[in-house]
Formats: structure tokens, sequence, C-alpha cells
């Protein structure tokens, strides 16, 4: 019987998945150069750029010391990497939760789009570019 997950040339297959770990990586260090940049420049700590920059940013570095490419990273538990990807998430949990609570409270919309401007022309409540009837 042939075995399709049997692998004869080891050599050949080992370079290739390790110079994709390396596009990976470096480009994981891309991205979270980027979005730190982004929760830099960000004006306010209350914005949803700075948040969500700064959950990527902390997603990111996750990845990256789950990869274990970095020897510094080396001397650390193996699972923190898992750990912190699972305290990212319940950052995101938390700030979706807070921002959807405090829009809740104020009588505001979380999402303001076009589809809403839309839908208030045609049932006669026309707004004009400027003015806020919120």
């Amino acid at each position: 019987m042939i075995n399709i997950f049997e692998n004869n040339n080891t050599d050949g297959n080992s370079y290739l998945l390790n110079s994709i770990g390396d596009i990976t990586f470096t480009l994981s260090l891309i991205s979270l150069i980027i979005f730190v940049w982004l929760a830099i420049r960000s004006k306010s700590i209350k914005s949803f750029q700075f948040q969500i920059s700064i959950f990527i940013a902390v997603y990111i570095l996750g990845q990256i010391i789950e990869n274990n490419r970095i020897p510094v990273f080396s001397s650390l538990p193996p699972d923190i990497g898992q750990q912190i990807h699972v305290g990212s998430a319940i950052f995101f949990t938390i700030m979706i939760w807070i921002r959807f609570y405090n829009a809740e409270k104020r009588g505001k919309k979380m999402i303001e789009s076009d589809i809403d401007d839309y839908n208030d022309n045609i049932n006669g409540n026309k707004k004009t570019k400027g003015s806020n009837n919120n």
C-alpha cells in the first residue's frame, strides 16, 4: 500500500518548510511593527483604532513567541504563546463588550454606515451632509 504521507526526500521538504517559516516570521514582524506604529499614531486610548491595533499587536506577539524563532523567547514556558493568544482574545471580547455597553447606554449605534443613511432617506428622514440628527 502506498502511503501518501511517506517522505523520501526529507532534505528538500525541510528546507522548504524552514524557508516558509522564515517568511512567515518576517511577515509577522513587519505586521507587528505596523500595528504598534498605528497604535502609537492613534489620537486617543479610547479610539477603536488604538484598541484594535493593540489587540492585533499582542496577538501577533503571541504568534511570534509560539513559533519560537527568537532565542530569547526559548527560555519562556512552552505554552506562553498560546496563553498570550487567549489573553488577547479575552481583551478583544472585553473591549467590544464595553464599547457595546457604552453605545447602548448612550443610545448610539456602534457602527454607522451608508446603509443607515440610505434607509433614512427612503423613510423620509433626510439628512444633509454636515448635519447630525442623532
